[in-house]
């Protein structure tokens, strides 16, 4: 018979099933001991099947914390500051989840990197919580003694990484602010902000590369809705286009919203109405 096992392909027999029990343990991924445990701040928020297709599995997970409940009080500002803004407050498919991760394994798990996302977690982690949740998912990691914050590009149906660097945010509770920021990233939007130092790459929905492209993309809302228009992004000596002045994309400390090209959107992604 030939049994086969991710990246190895052996032949039995019994002469050599003692080499194959030895090739087994080494061949089988490492499996960590995880402790994740279902995470609802409210109850009205649950998720209710008839009233959604789409759900988004968001694992929140800590590192620096010494106290579970300064990380859990963060987390409970995070999806307080969510289940508020628009169009989040109008979503009834979010499962949050709290993951523990012991520090030895953590440090295995998770490797600081000086590139973008400047946080490497083992593909192995990735997967086998992937199975363990039954779908993709945003991995928030809450990094109490970073001051990096970034998301990876992605989409809404897509298994990505969010870092929140809590350090960065001194005294104040900027937390949960920031994280609607990156946690747009995460959603498909783009970079609004000329201050950022990483390259900006136009794209739909909200990074235009030139004014006649923003038109094409949002010019029915701007002729509706004079908050919207055609703001020149200047970054690293490039130009852009984005549709308004202030959003969340920009600078989530003074919006407290995502503007209504961002809006209508992640509207058709988690397939709920738009706002009037």
């Amino acid at each position: 018979k030939v049994y086969f096992i991710p990246g190895v392909k052996v032949k039995l027999a019994a002469k050599n099933l003692f080499f194959c029990v030895l090739i087994l343990l080494f061949a089988v991924p490492r499996v960590f001991s995880l402790q994740i445990t279902s995470y609802q701040r409210n109850k009205d928020f649950a998720v209710k099947k008839e009233e959604t297709r789409v759900f988004l599995n968001l694992v929140f997970v800590s590192l620096g914390y010494q106290e579970e409940s300064e990380f859990k009080k963060d987390v409970s500002s995070i999806t307080a500051r969510l289940e508020s803004t628009f169009p989040f407050s109008k979503f009834k498919g979010f499962k949050f989840f709290l993951l523990k991760v012991g520090s030895k394994e953590g440090k295995n798990i998770f490797k600081k990197s000086e590139n973008f996302p400047y946080l490497k977690v083992r593909d192995d982690f990735i997967q086998g919580l992937n199975n363990e949740i039954g779908g993709n998912y945003k991995l928030v990691i809450l990094d109490k003694e970073s001051n990096v914050s970034a998301a990876e590009l992605s989409g809404i149906k897509d298994t990505s990484l969010i870092i929140l660097g809590k350090n960065s945010f001194g005294k104040k509770n900027r937390l949960a602010k920031a994280f609607l920021h990156e946690f747009g990233h995460s959603l498909g939007l783009r970079e609004e902000n000329s201050g950022t130092s990483e390259d900006i790459i136009p794209g739909r929905p909200n990074c235009a590369p030139d004014k006649k492209t923003a038109v094409k993309w949002w010019g029915d809302i701007a002729e509706k809705n004079s908050s919207v228009g055609y703001f020149e992004i200047k970054a690293r000596n490039k130009m852009f286009v984005k549709p308004t002045l202030r959003s969340i994309m920009n600078n989530p400390f003074k919006s407290s919203g995502y503007g209504p090209v961002n809006e209508r959107y992640l509207c058709r992604e988690l397939e709920i109405k738009e706002a009037n």
